[in-house]
């Protein structure tokens, strides 16, 4: 059963980081593009879930490790800062890559404190990645750079600060690193400003992986890129226009903030808080993180892995 549901006029005023899951809801009721096959969700998510693992910490085999807490904070941050690019990626190039460039950086004390991320290059970045020096090692020099200096000229260089000004609050996190010019996630659709804020939300669930220690993590969403809508695509959950789904198939790039690039990051929000709701019925320890975490896996299984996914460019993912 294919539903469209009735448009409304206009959405509510709040933090736009606690309206993710709002905005994502009317972005959806205004849909022109993507439809949401409801009806399929209570199956869908006992099948989905079932098969996969529920991600209680970071993967030691891409990821730095330290019994320093102020290092591994710092390798989170420096991560999530540059976590993105998934429209620029070629040749090999993909999020595993990058954390353990990272992981490499970290661990010879190349990039340890932010204040190293100060003189990072596009050239380090095309060396320690093994990629060319492209768009994307130079935004990737710029991103990681800007964080240093936020940590540098606001935290006294040490990234636990940060987390401390949060009072260890995954959401309170999020909302402060979200008002850095270099996280901005925010899109206009229909005259409606809709929040995203997908790389401010992952630092926040990641630093929570690392240090084990952040609250309400139940607070935030999914984090919307091009993964998780391709699998809820791939499955049967969400109906693209013909329109759409041609762009994506042949590899057309959507422009960033486009109706149709915005429908898609705002539907995977959508039907990932549909089957929250359906899921914590029986699931009481569900949260939105743990659904976009089994979601992402699926993404990586072969059958759907080699099936395109919608490419945009942007910094936002």
């Amino acid at each position: 059963m294919s539903i469209v549901i009735k448009k409304k006029e206009q959405l509510s005023q709040a933090s736009p980081l606690r309206q993710i899951a709002s905005a994502a809801a009317w972005v959806m009721q205004n849909a022109d593009h993507i439809k949401i096959d409801v009806g399929r969700i209570p199956d869908y998510y006992r099948s989905v879930c079932s098969k996969y693992s529920l991600i209680t910490h970071l993967d030691p085999a891409h990821h730095f490790f330290s019994p320093d807490k102020e290092e591994m904070a710092a390798y989170i941050l420096a991560l999530d800062s540059i976590n993105f690019g998934s429209g620029y990626f070629d040749g090999g190039l993909e999020y595993t890559v990058i954390a353990e460039g990272l992981k490499t950086a970290f661990e010879t004390g190349e990039l340890y404190r932010p204040e190293q991320w100060l003189d990072v290059t596009p050239e380090y970045f095309s060396w320690l990645l093994s990629v060319p020096v492209n768009d994307l090692m130079i935004l990737f020099a710029r991103h990681l750079c800007a964080s240093g200096e936020k940590i540098m000229a606001e935290y006294q260089g040490r990234v636990l600060n940060l987390v401390e000004e949060a009072d260890a609050s995954a959401l309170q996190l999020a909302e402060i690193v979200s008002g850095w010019e270099s996280f901005r996630d925010i899109s206009v659709y229909k005259g409606q400003v809709v929040p995203f804020f997908k790389r401010a939300q992952i630092l926040a669930a990641d630093m929570h992986l690392a240090l084990s220690e952040l609250k309400d993590v139940d607070k935030l969403t999914m984090f919307a890129d091009n993964m998780v809508p391709h699998v809820l695509r791939c499955d049967g959950i969400l109906e693209y226009d013909t329109g759409l789904a041609s762009a994506v198939e042949k590899g057309v790039y959507l422009e960033a903030g486009s109706t149709e690039e915005v429908e898609i990051r705002a539907a995977a929000i959508h039907v990932v808080e549909l089957i929250k709701q359906e899921a914590l019925l029986q699931w009481p320890q569900i949260t939105s993180v743990k659904l976009d975490h089994i979601l992402w896996h699926r993404g990586h299984e072969s059958e759907l892995y080699k099936r395109p996914r919608h490419r945009t460019l942007t910094t936002a993912y």
